[in-house]
C-alpha cells in the first residue's frame, strides 16, 4: 500500500485510495462493478476483514476508497466509528444515496457481528470477562 493514499484511522480500521489494490481486491473478490458511470457502495469479506468500498463517477470527485476493518466481528466498536463516520457525511449532504447504502452495508454487519462470532469460533472482548 502507498502510504500516502492510506490512512490508520484506528489499530483495526484503515482507509485507502490506492486504486490499483482496491481494483485489484475487487476483481479477486468477483465485486468489480461493471458500470463505471454510477456510484457504488460495494462490501465484501476477505478472511474475516470486512472491506467497504466506495466509488464515485462523478467527474469531479471520480475513484474508488476503500475502508478495511480488520477483524470486523470482534472490533464491533470500529465498525459503530465507520458507521458514525458514515452517518457525519450523509448530514453534511456528501453522496447521500450512496453513502446511505454504505452506512446500511455497515450497520447490518454490526447487527449480525454475533453470528459471525459464532462462525468463526471467537469471543468479544466484552464476552471474554465473562468466562472467568
Amino acid at each position: 500500500m502507498n502510504a500516502q493514499h492510506t490512512v490508520q484511522i484506528t489499530p483495526q480500521l484503515y482507509l485507502t485510495r490506492e486504486e490499483v489494490s482496491i481494483i485489484d481486491s475487487l476483481v479477486d473478490h468477483d465485486e468489480m462493478p461493471k458500470d463505471l458511470g454510477n456510484d457504488h457502495a460495494i462490501a465484501y469479506f476477505s478472511g474475516q476483514d470486512f472491506h467497504l468500498v466506495l466509488y464515485f463517477a462523478d467527474q469531479h470527485d471520480r475513484g474508488f476508497q476503500m475502508y478495511v476493518v480488520e477483524d470486523f466481528s470482534v472490533n464491533v466498536e470500529t465498525m459503530h466509528l465507520l458507521s458514525n463516520s458514515l452517518s457525519q457525511l450523509i448530514q453534511g449532504g456528501y453522496k447521500q444515496h450512496v453513502v446511505e447504502n454504505a452506512k446500511g452495508r455497515v450497520d447490518q454487519m454490526i447487527y449480525m457481528a454475533g453470528t459471525f462470532r459464532a462462525l468463526f469460533g471467537k469471543k468479544q472482548a466484552d464476552e471474554l470477562e465473562y468466562l472467568y
